[in-house]
């Protein structure tokens, strides 16, 4: 069986801004018509739970550990940067679809 890729969506604590980044990952994914892929929401002790499953990693914050799964920083979801939001979706896309 083949598993959908996974983007796993962190922050500090896994709740309101991993929510929100997950979201807008989700909703930029679909416009860009990435649909088959698994987005799960979770705080940073949830790296090594999936890290075997992760194709790419979303922080809400720095990430200095190193990872063989690309990590992309998407504090732009906080701040309200849109600009910064399309190039964190454009950095997942690109990801899935080399995949």
């Amino acid at each position: 069986m083949n598993r959908k890729p996974l983007v796993l969506v962190v922050c500090g604590a896994g709740t309101l801004t991993s929510v929100i980044a997950s979201q807008g990952v989700e909703q930029g994914l679909k416009k860009r018509g990435i649909t088959d892929v698994e987005i799960k929401v979770g705080r940073l002790d949830d790296i090594g739970r999936y890290a075997d499953r992760i194709t790419v990693l979303v922080a809400s914050m720095n990430i200095r550990q190193k990872y063989d799964f690309p990590v992309i920083n998407a504090i732009s979801f906080l701040t309200g940067d849109e600009d910064g939001q399309e190039r964190v979706v454009d950095k997942v896309a690109d990801i899935l679809k080399n995949k």
